[in-house]
This record gives C-alpha cells, structure tokens and sequence, in this order.
C-alpha cells in the first residue's frame, strides 16, 4: 500500500468511526485507488450507515453483511448480502 492508499484507508476507517460504525470485524483495503471492504457488522442498520459512509470513495467494492442474530441457527435470505 503506497501513501496515498494509506491516506484514503486512514479516511474511510474514520468515516466509519463518526457514524458510529462497530469495524472490527471490517477489512478495508486500499490499492492503487480500488478500495474493498470485506466482513460483518452487529446490524444491518449499521450496515447502512457503513455504506452510506464508504460511498464516494474513488472505486469501491463492498461485501459487509450484518451478523446474525446471536443463538439463530440460519440466515435467512434477507440477511445474505448477495454480493
């Protein structure tokens, strides 16, 4: 990762801090521009604030899905993010 991904990466992550985004279960990388996200949140209204705060980075590929619901056995189809 050069300066300037390192810079764009240090930006997104503080994105994600002020709409109170829980990233520890987040990857974000950045290479030459192409940010990915990859992981899991607590919640798919954070899941929403995450993407609504990501957007606008230069190229942007996500695949965050909320956790499911602690002691469930299965995700149901609306829990699976398809990307």
């Amino acid at each position: 990762m050069n300066d300037r991904d390192e810079l764009i990466r240090g930006k997104l992550l503080d994105r994600l801090t002020a709409v109170s985004v829980d990233a520890r279960n987040l990857v974000v990388e950045v290479a030459a521009g192409v940010v990915t996200v990859r992981g899991a949140v607590p919640t798919e209204d954070e899941r929403r604030r995450a993407l609504e705060a990501l957007i606008g980075a230069h190229t942007l590929e996500i695949f965050v899905r909320p956790l499911p619901p602690a002691g469930s056995a299965h995700q149901s189809r609306h829990q699976i993010d398809p990307t």
